[in-house]
Order: structure tokens, then C-alpha cells, then sequence
């Protein structure tokens, strides 16, 4: 089975380039927007070293490595008044793996132009996520299923697309291998203008520990994926663990300047028990630069739970 999957991602990843083009238009952008502190703040460098609710977003296989019921929430403070919300949940099962949810809502501000008679435009998304991993020693496989809603006005559009997933431990260093939003382009209606093909995208990572002790934890991780519109990016993220109390994260990715999920960000979180309830509270920020003179800043908040 493991070997199947390796098969179809490679297939995959071999038909999308032997058909790629120059860099165009995709629809529901939704998707390329990253999903948890924890992962914003390592510049999206997460199919390898992922091992929580947030890993869904970036390879569904990850979720085999979670062993408690856990949940997740998340405020984006975004650019333009865009903010976005999510909800994230693993739960483990004794003989069917692990499953994994996400909802994920975004909205903005209501779009009105002033020099024109028609009405206030508002538009939102929503993209809902439902996963499953299994463990086979060291490795692990995992696939989900999404289903995207966006609303532009007096238009909507609806699709459906799957995430397949395959991770590997060998010499203390975990790899990663991921095709994500598999499926048919976005129409909007009623009175469809053509569609948007969904944002195709191949990841692959690699993650270990560089320092592990009682009183602190250096853990790194590098990724390198393709988007069918923006073409080949990299992201590098190391996290360090105080006491395994206070994190700190920085990390990097390396797009073109058009690409405002490009360039550094950063990170912390504190980390605290009550009886049997572990919390985590992160933050994330990541500076955009609009251009040589104007940077924005964009800000996410996230409350993590373990039982």
C-alpha cells in the first residue's frame, strides 16, 4: 500500500511538470493560506517535522504521529483587513488510525467602489477539511478530503479536492512526501465566466533534532514545493525548546517578490499543564512587503490543547 501511494505521487508529480506553464491565476486561494502558529511561524516547513492538528494542512500522514485528543484555534490578522479562523482537531482511534478536521473560515472587509452606482461587494471562504492516518512502524501514510465554499458577491462557487500524504523515519531524520488539492477547477455561479484550477502542490521535507536534552530541544526542518502557479519555493524553520516550557521559532521562505507569504517570520509559544489538560499559547508574525516602502505586518494568534 505504502508503495502504491509512492507511486501515484511520483505519477503526480511527473504529469504536473511535463504539463506546467509560466506562472498564472489559480482559484480558491484559500488553500495557500497557512493554517497555525506553529507552522506560520516556521515559514511552512511542516510536512516533515509536523506531529499536530496543524499537520493536516501539509501532510495528512503526519497525523499518525499524534497521540492524544487534541484541538486547536486560530486567529490570522492579515493585511487589508483580511482575517481568517480556524479550527483544528485530532482524535485517535485504537484500530482505524488517527483522524484529523479543520475548519477554516476567512473573511474581509466589504469591497465598495465609491465611483460607481453598483452595490458593496463582500466575499469569504470557507474550506473544510476531514483526514486520516495510519502508522506502519516508521512509516506512516495519510490522505484527506476537502470541500471549499467561497461567496463573491451574488456568486458562489463550490469543489471538492484530496491530499495524499507519505512519511518516513530513517537516521534520526523524518522525511516527507505530499500532493495536495487534487481536483477540479473552480466555476463560480450562477452565469459562469470560465473557472480557476485549484492550486496544485508537491511538497517535499525533512526534519530531525539537532540538540535534544533535559533542558532544551533544537529541532530543524527544510521543505522544498511546487505551486502550479508560482512554481518551485523553499522554507527552512528551526524551533528551540526551553525546559520544553517557552519555544522559540524563526524561519524563511524563499519565493519571488510578488509572493507576499515570502521571506522571514518568527515565532514564540509557552506551554503549560493542568492535571491531565496540557495547553499551548503561540504567536506568529510574518512582515509583507507590499513594496521597497511599505511593509505590513501579519499576526497570528493560536491556543493549542492536549488531553
Amino acid at each position: 500500500m505504502v508503495r502504491k501511494l509512492f507511486y501515484l505521487i511520483t505519477l503526480l508529480l511527473l504529469t504536473h511538470q511535463a504539463g506546467a506553464q509560466s506562472a498564472g491565476t489559480t482559484g480558491a486561494d484559500i488553500l495557500k493560506i497557512p493554517i497555525g502558529v506553529r507552522p506560520t511561524a516556521l515559514g511552512g516547513a511542516y510536512s516533515a517535522l509536523g506531529d499536530d492538528v496543524y499537520v493536516i494542512g501539509y501532510n495528512p500522514a503526519g497525523l499518525a504521529r499524534i497521540s492524544q485528543y487534541s484541538f486547536g484555534l486560530d486567529h490570522v490578522e492579515g493585511y487589508a483587513g483580511v482575517e481568517v479562523e480556524s479550527l483544528s482537531v485530532a482524535v485517535p482511534t485504537k484500530d482505524y488510525g488517527i483522524f484529523g478536521g479543520q475548519l477554516v473560515y476567512r473573511h474581509m472587509p466589504p469591497i465598495a467602489n465609491t465611483l460607481a452606482t453598483d452595490p458593496t461587494v463582500s466575499a469569504s471562504d470557507v474550506l473544510f477539511v476531514i483526514g486520516d492516518a495510519q502508522q506502519f512502524g516508521k512509516v506512516s501514510i495519510g490522505g484527506s478530503l476537502k470541500a471549499i465554499y467561497s461567496n463573491l458577491g451574488d456568486k458562489q462557487a463550490f469543489t471538492e479536492a484530496i491530499d495524499l500524504g507519505f512519511k518516513v523515519e530513517l537516521l534520526d531524520t523524518d522525511f516527507a512526501l505530499a500532493a495536495q488539492n487534487i481536483g477540479p477547477a473552480v466555476q463560480y455561479q450562477p452565469n459562469p465566466q470560465g473557472s480557476d484550477p485549484l492550486p496544485l502542490t508537491f511538497r517535499f521535507g525533512a526534519a530531525r533534532p539537532l540538540i535534544v536534552s533535559p533542558s532544551s530541544t533544537l529541532l530543524a526542518s527544510g521543505e522544498v514545493f511546487n505551486v502550479s502557479d508560482t512554481g518551485f519555493q523553499e522554507a527552512f524553520g528551526l524551533e528551540y525548546w526551553h525546559r520544553s516550557i517557552i519555544a522559540v521559532r524563526v524561519g524563511y521562505r524563499f519565493t519571488d517578490a510578488q509572493n507576499l507569504q515570502g521571506g522571514l517570520t518568527a515565532g514564540a509559544a509557552l506551554r503549560y499543564n493542568l492535571g491531565k489538560l496540557e495547553y499551548e499559547l503561540g504567536f506568529a508574525w510574518q512582515p509583507n512587503s507590499i513594496s521597497s516602502t511599505f511593509v505590513t505586518n501579519t499576526y497570528t494568534f493560536g491556543l493549542l490543547f492536549w488531553f
